[in-house]
């Protein structure tokens, strides 16, 4: 039986492998662990595993003691530790190059510069000065964002050198360190989901997302699949399997976040897992793919799982309320209940005081939507959005 360590993850990822002839190790931090993890794992390790030293330690310890044939994360912060574990131990998992290219946006476009992948003008920036030049230089709006942040956190659309200071100092303050700015691509933003196996990509959908506009571009929808034309998305996707391959990618899932510009699509991050925000979950209840499974099978050498047809479409939206009081929410559960509603999480509480949406952390809750097609999917989402009311005031300055 394979022995694979799994660094990070949440309940949905154990579950989604529970029944799987496979022996697992767990590196979870404090918050994170549950009694699912707990009863799963045959052994959990807590502790901060963003300590990539501390986390290494431990994995030559576990693979002294009984060897690890693979190390993989499905989360944000667990890449890079996994992937040094992976190199350390030559065990099987995700390339640290590939790991480190995306995490790392300065890296990422260091890496494209040159390269006809998609590239953005962009320069490192230590100075509020720095991106002032930047801005005259580029001639119109640009971003503003860290280089290792996630969530939309710290990023900033800038127009004007009115507001250069005042974005480079709460973009440090929210996420400190190196500075990244770029130029703004004006156009639709996208994202490709994708599965490698030995340095094939399996493009699985794109998705059209929503934001709340500048000047921090959350996302609060999703769309799958995108409604685009045959030439857009061959090109969409023609440049996502070019720039995985650039990267070294050549397993596991990837979620490719991409602009369709004027002068066509650009590469804005790349991420060697699956897509967030419950991309996943539109990736296995509308397309069939449980990319957490077929991860676990492949490491382990275990047969292809039968894979259950998908619905073939999918939406979600997010509450994403900002500078108000909630003073009444209603129809929660009706909507629930709706049909086609496959997740409807919500926080609104009656008393709330919100203040604004500054990261994709702040929104309070989600509803996933699936149909046969887009159109009924969102038919189904309209429908649960109707049963709910949610009362506001303004909040009081």
């Amino acid at each position: 039986m394979a022995h694979i360590l799994i660094v990070g993850g949440h309940d949905e990822t154990f579950r989604m492998i529970e029944d799987l002839p496979v022996e697992l190790s767990v590196f979870q931090n404090s918050e994170s662990v549950t009694l699912r993890q707990a009863r799963r794992a045959r052994r959990l390790c807590v502790f901060d595993y963003r300590n990539q030293t501390e986390a290494l330690g431990r994995a030559r310890a576990l693979h002294e003691f009984e060897p690890v044939d693979a190390v993989v994360s499905f989360t944000e912060h667990g890449l890079m530790p996994a992937a040094v574990i992976r190199e350390a131990l030559g065990i099987k998992g995700n390339a640290r190059e590939a790991v480190r290219l995306t995490r790392d946006k300065i890296a990422m476009r260091e890496h494209l510069s040159g390269r006809d992948l998609g590239a953005v003008r962009n320069r490192s920036c230590h100075s509020a000065a720095e991106v002032r030049s930047f801005l005259l230089e580029v001639g119109g709006p640009i971003v503003v964002k860290p280089a290792g942040g996630a969530g939309s956190s710290g990023v900033f659309r800038v127009s004007s050198l009115e507001q250069v200071d005042s974005a480079f100092a709460r973009s440090r303050g929210e996420y400190p360190g190196p500075t990244l700015a770029e130029e703004f691509i004006d156009g639709p933003e996208y994202s490709v989901e994708s599965f490698s196996t030995e340095g094939r990509h399996d493009i699985i959908a794109v998705t059209e997302k929503t934001t709340t506009g500048p000047p921090r571009y959350i996302e609060i929808g999703h769309q799958m699949p995108a409604v685009l034309a045959a030439s857009a998305h061959a090109e969409l996707c023609r440049l996502v399997t070019d720039f995985l391959s650039s990267i070294g990618h050549s397993f596991g899932p990837a979620h490719t976040e991409v602009r369709f510009g004027p002068a066509g699509p650009r590469i804005i991050e790349g991420n060697t897992r699956p897509g967030g925000d419950f991309i996943w979950e539109l990736v296995l209840r509308a397309m069939g793919r449980d990319l957490v499974r077929e991860s676990i099978c492949h490491l382990a050498g275990l047969p292809p799982q039968p894979r259950i047809p998908g619905r073939g479409a999918g939406c979600v939206a997010f509450f994403a309320y900002e500078n108000v009081v909630i003073e009444r929410v209603q129809g929660i559960e009706a909507a629930r209940r709706s049909e086609g509603i496959i997740r409807l999480q919500c926080s609104l509480e009656p008393g709330q005081r919100l203040g604004p949406l500054r990261s994709s952390a702040d929104r309070q809750g989600v509803i996933v939507a699936v149909g046969t097609d887009l159109a009924d999917a969102e038919r189904r989402l309209a429908d649960a959005q109707a049963r709910i009311r949610v009362e506001t005031a303004p909040l009081p300055h």
